[in-house]
C-alpha cells in the first residue's frame, strides 16, 4: 500500500523483564526482528523509536532507521513515538507494533491493513477481548490530536481512541491465534525465549 510506514516502539525501560526486551531472543531472533519482519512487505519504510541509550545498539544489528522521541515529550510513552514519527516523514498512515510481541507474522499485518478506510482515523485489534493500542494503523490526521494530548500531559493511548474514529477488528473480522498478540513482561512467561 503506497504511503503508509511501519514503527516498531522499542523505548519502554523492561524493568518487569531485568533487560531491554527487544533484545531478548526467540528462534535465534531479537525480539523487535519479529516486528520488522511481520511490517517489511507493507510499508515503505520501518521506523524503530527507541531510548537513546540503546539507539547505537540498535544501529548495529539492524539498516532501518532507529530515532529517538522529540525531546519535548521524551519519556511519555507510545504517544510520543508515534509523534515522532509523524513528524519526521509525510506517510499517510503509519502502522505500529511493539518490541514484545515475538509471536506477531505477516499474516497479520496483511489482515489488519484490509480495514484501512479514509472513513476511519485508527484501526487497532481488538482480538480475544484485548484491545491492543500498539498493533494499530494510525492516520497522520490523528497527529493534532496526539500533540495535544501530549502538550496536556495526558500520554494514555485510551484518551487518543476516546477522541478519533476507531475501528476495532477482532477474531469476528479475522481469526488470529490468541499466542500472536502476546505480549511477553517477564523471562518466565514463555519456554522458547533466550535473553
Amino acid at each position: 500500500m503506497k504511503n503508509i510506514v511501519g514503527v516498531v516502539l522499542a523505548g519502554g525501560e523492561s524493568r518487569r523483564f531485568g533487560s531491554p526486551k527487544a533484545f531478548a531472543k526467540r528462534e535465534g531472533k531479537y525480539f523487535f526482528q519479529f516486528a520488522i519482519n511481520a511490517l517489511r512487505s507493507f510499508v515503505q519504510d520501518i521506523y524503530i523509536v527507541s531510548h537513546p541509550a540503546l539507539v547505537s545498539r540498535f544501529q548495529q544489528v539492524t539498516d532501518d532507521k532507529v530515532m529517538i522521541d522529540e525531546e519535548a515529550y521524551r519519556g511519555q510513552g507510545p504517544l510520543a513515538g508515534i509523534y515522532t514519527v509523524m513528524k519526521q516523514t509525510d506517510a499517510e498512515w503509519v502502522f505500529v507494533l511493539p518490541c514484545d510481541m515475538p509471536y506477531i507474522r505477516p499474516s497479520t499485518v496483511a489482515k489488519m491493513m484490509e480495514y484501512v478506510d479514509e472513513q476511519v482515523d485508527i484501526i487497532v485489534s481488538a482480538h480475544f477481548d484485548r484491545i491492543q493500542p500498539l498493533v494499530g494503523i494510525y492516520h497522520r490526521r490523528t497527529m493534532e490530536h496526539i500533540e495535544r494530548l501530549l502538550k496536556a500531559g495526558d500520554n494514555r493511548m485510551i484518551s487518543l481512541l476516546d477522541c478519533c474514529r476507531v475501528r476495532y477488528v477482532n477474531e469476528h473480522d479475522f481469526m488470529e491465534e490468541e499466542i500472536v498478540f502476546r505480549n511477553i513482561n517477564e523471562r518466565n512467561e514463555c519456554d522458547d525465549i533466550v535473553t
